[in-house]
This record gives structure tokens, sequence and C-alpha cells, in this order.
């Protein structure tokens, strides 16, 4: 009975959840096609949304957030629909590995375009006083930690999802 409800409270949650997704979805470009609105017409774009250049030249730093904007919306696409796959009677769907690793991934390129390509592009692009100039920033090395530890985790799925076909096959 325990693990029921405990099914019961998970599926409940994943409903929840994809919701959640599902507004992140059309977010994601929604937000970033008005930050970019406003930055090209020389301010705040509608609600407030604003385009941090990072010292890019305009046309670059639109490119990239159009590009990190598609990656997320992608990536959260990915997790609502393995989401909307589960079932109280089998939480983790066959698909489920599948889905995870496609939603790591995207939110990994997501990460690097936002981080390094973005970082790369800046040096190259807008040197400071003819020498390339790279500024780190440590919440880009940490989005790539948590997306790489993400990815790991799709592995693991992997792994554990043979191990229970390999299981099934025996008994």
């Amino acid at each position: 009975m325990h693990n029921t409800d405990m099914s019961n409270g998970l599926y409940s949650a994943s409903r929840r959840l994809r919701l959640l997704l599902w507004l992140g979805v059309l977010l994601a470009p929604l937000l970033t096609a008005g930050g970019l609105l406003g930055a090209w017409q020389g301010g705040d774009g509608p609600a407030g949304t604003m385009l941090d250049s990072g010292g890019l030249p305009l046309a670059w730093a639109s490119a990239l957030a159009i590009l990190q904007s598609l990656l997320v919306a992608a990536a959260l696409y990915q997790l609502a629909v393995l989401l909307g796959q589960v079932r109280v009677e089998k939480l983790f769907p066959a698909q489920t590995s599948r889905r995870y690793r496609y939603f790591a991934a995207l939110l990994f390129v997501a990460a690097v375009v936002h981080g390094p390509l973005s970082i790369m592009l800046g040096a190259v692009l807008a040197p400071h006083d003819g020498a390339p100039v790279m500024v780190v920033d440590m919440a880009d090395l940490l989005a790539l930690l948590v997306t790489a530890v993400l990815w790991l985790v799709a592995r693991f799925f992997d792994v554990a999802s043979r191990l229970e076909e390999d299981q099934r096959s025996i008994v």
C-alpha cells in the first residue's frame, strides 16, 4: 500500500512539474524575443526583459541568445514529454533514459553557448586595448558542472535500464 501511495505522489508531482516545463518551453523563446526587441530598440523589452550582450556586438549576442533559448526550450520539451509518459503503474517508462539523455545534452550545449562560446567570441570580437580578454564567470562554470552531472545521471539511467531488461529476460 505504501508503494502505491508513493507512486501516486510521484505521478502527481510529475504532472505538476510537466505543466511548469511546458510553460518554460513557451517562455524561454518569448522572453528572449522580448529582450532582443528591447536591445535592438535601445532599451528594455516588454515586461522589463533585457539582453545583456556581455560586451559582444549586438548581432552576435542576439544570435547566441536565440540559440540558447531554443536549446533550453528543446531541453525542457524533452523533459516534459518524458514526464507525460509517467504512469502510476510504470514510473519509469521505456524511453526515460533516452529522453533524459537528450534533456541533459541539450542543457549542456545551452550552458556551453552561454559560457565558453560567448567568452571565446567576446575575446575575439571585442578585445580590450587590442588584446583578447577572457572573463570567466563562476556561474558559467557551475552551470557546466551541473549539466555534466545531469548527463552522467542520464548514463546511469541507461545502465539501469539495460540491467532491468537483462533481469527480466532471465526470469
